[in-house]
């Protein structure tokens, strides 16, 4: 037994002399024997040179090394590290340094030079060399994440750190991805609880393609070192609280196709910059501070496929030159304080998808052109002063979902044209001054869910047809001058949810059948004409919180079948001409006028 434990120990000692006296890198660190060799950085990324002394007789070296990252896996696995090491042998031809290549760049490293007599012959392993931090084109881009680290509270604040400020290779960092030669391409950080300012030295990151940060709590300005990353192609800061100007440096990015700065607090005009980012293809400036006019050259942007600018305080006319950007799908330059007119050139945008120019001051007609748009799936032209009838040739655009004409003074009728579009979800036409009688032809529109036709001049009766609306949640025409009855046929709105008639002067008895329509909240019938008695089916709409009855002609008593409704929180009904006692539970109808009716609550 002592003689086989001899046996062993000697074949340990003879190993760690193969391996150079150690069979730990880290271990080798505190010697400096005068067969040391000695590494330095090449001059390529991923490249080392290595130097030794030269050995006598050796027809052959072997150069290997190993990572730091590698070697402290192997440690953590319970592993033997030299699974890890890699080596490459060459003849000797009386040199005494050689360049390894195919390094990973950020890393550090460990090298050792073996000589041999054979080929393939076990070598004299040399000591170890000093520690080699790879370094190169992105020498710097480790400083700069530890900056954005520090200036954004990281260690305080973020949800997510992994390996951030630590001694692994910054591509296994949350959020980050790095290239072949570990240089950083993506950060992305979004909702990340980053919180302070966004360092300069972001700038340094000289092959970024991808900055995300959206929804954190970045504040101060926008860093103009940002116009360094000239590999940028996407650039999206939202959500945040930016404030200052946009920076001029930013148009240097020309390799940028998204810049998206919207929900900050950016002041000032579009810098001029901007208007050279010809592979641009979404710019959103949405809900910001910025003023002036909307630059005319951004019609040169010819990629743009997305402009938006809403929420700002542009103001001035739309420039037509936006008609130039014939690969535009969506323009958004709602809510600013722009006037005259909606250029007509704006017609040429073919794929157009999403137009919506709200809450302005623009006036004018809507242009004829537009019925061309036949790729267009939302028009909002709300909130504006238009004026002129609605073009009949709307009815055209077949794709349209939703179409938003209200808050405007429009007028003439609504033309019959707009019971063709089959795929309407949404038609606003409220607050305008039109006139005329409803198209029974919007009754074909079976995927409407939403029909506004309140605050007009609107006559005639109520069109029967709209009872085929099956999945209208919404039927507004309160404020019209609408006669004859209800139509029965309503109650086959099942999915209904808002029945608005208030001040109309509508005529005849409730049809009972409203009380089919299960999912009505709110049911508006105050300021008509309407004679008879409520009918008792009424409660049955279990969903009911507001019931409007008020100012009309009604007779009778109030049904006891209206305590059924558990959800009811408001009920008017003064100005009828009630009779008998009121069902005492009513009295607790949060909102009541109950008490103008002169009627005794019933034991």
């Amino acid at each position: 037994m002592k003689y086989v434990a001899m046996l062993f120990i000697f074949a340990l000692v003879a190993a760690l002399a193969l391996l150079g006296g150690s069979a730990l890198p880290a271990e080798a660190q505190s010697d400096e024997p005068d067969n040391k060799p000695t590494a330095v950085k090449g001059d390529k990324p991923g490249e080392a040179i290595v130097t030794w002394t030269a050995v006598d007789h050796a027809s052959f070296y072997r150069i290997g090394w190993i990572s730091v990252a590698d070697y402290h896996a192997s440690i953590e696995a319970e592993r033997d590290w030299q699974e890890y090491f890699v080596s490459v042998s060459v003849a000797n031809q009386g040199q005494t340094t050689h360049t390894v290549t195919g390094l990973t760049p950020g890393e550090q490293y460990w090298f050792r030079v073996g000589s041999s007599y054979r080929r393939y012959q076990e070598p004299d392993w040399s000591p170890w060399s000093n520690l080699l931090t790879l370094g190169g084109e992105c020498d710097g881009d480790r400083d700069a994440l530890v900056k954005l680290y520090e200036t954004t509270n990281g260690d305080r604040y973020w949800r997510n750190k992994l390996n951030w400020n630590t001694d692994t290779p910054i591509g296994t960092w949350f959020g980050v991805s790095t290239d072949g030669d570990g240089c950083v391409v993506v950060l992305l950080l979004e909702s990340n609880l980053l919180i302070g300012e966004l360092p300069p030295e972001i700038g340094n990151l000289s092959r970024l393609d991808t900055l995300d940060l959206d929804g954190n709590y970045l504040e101060g300005e926008i860093p103009p070192e940002l116009g360094n990353l000239r590999e940028l192609t996407i650039l999206s800061l939202t959500f945040n609280d930016f404030s200052g100007e946009i920076p001029a440096e930013l148009g240097k990015l020309t390799n940028l196709t998204d810049l998206e700065l919207w929900n900050n607090k950016l002041e000032g005009e579009i810098p001029a910059a901007l208007h050279s980012l010809d592979e641009l293809r979404t710019l959103d400036l949405d809900n910001n501070d910025l003023t002036g006019t909307i630059p005319k050259e951004l019609g040169d942007l010819e990629n743009l496929g997305a402009l938006y600018l809403s929420g700002n305080n542009f103001t001035g006319q739309i420039p037509a030159e936006l008609g130039n950007l014939t690969r535009l799908s969506s323009l958004g330059i709602n809510r600013n304080d722009l006037t005259g007119e909606i250029p007509a050139e704006l017609a040429d945008l073919k794929n157009l998808r999403w137009l919506t120019l709200y809450d302005n001051e623009l006036t004018g007609e809507i242009p004829a052109g537009f019925d061309e748009l036949i790729e267009l799936r939302w028009l909002s032209l709300s909130g504006n002063n238009l004026t002129g009838k609605i073009p009949a040739g709307l009815g055209e655009l077949e794709n349209l979902k939703g179409l938003y004409l209200n808050d405007n003074e429009l007028t003439g009728a609504i033309p019959a044209e707009l019971g063709g579009l089959e795929n309407m979800t949404r038609l606003y036409l409220s607050n305008n001054r039109l006139s005329g009688e409803i198209p029974p032809a919007l009754g074909n529109l079976e995927q409407l869910e939403h029909l506004r036709l309140n605050s007009n001049r609107l006559t005639g009766m109520v069109p029967t047809a709209l009872g085929n609306l099956a999945n209208l949640e919404t039927l507004r025409l309160r404020e019209n001058q609408l006669k004859g009855s209800i139509p029965a046929a309503l109650g086959k709105l099942t999915e209904l949810k808002v029945l608005d008639f208030n001040r109309n002067e509508l005529t005849g008895a409730i049809p009972p059948e409203l009380g089919n329509m299960a999912k009505l909240e709110e049911l508006h019938l105050d300021n008509n004409s309407l004679t008879g008695s409520i009918p008792s089916q009424l409660g049955n709409l279990s969903e009911l919180e507001q019931l409007h009855l008020d100012n009309n002609q009604l007779t009778g008593e109030i049904p006891a079948e209206l305590l059924e409704l558990d959800n009811l929180t408001l009920f008017y009904a003064e100005r009828n001409t009630f009779e008998g006692c009121i069902p005492a539970a009513l009295q607790h109808v949060d909102q009541n006028d109950l008490h103008k009716l002169n009627l005794p609550y019933c034991p």
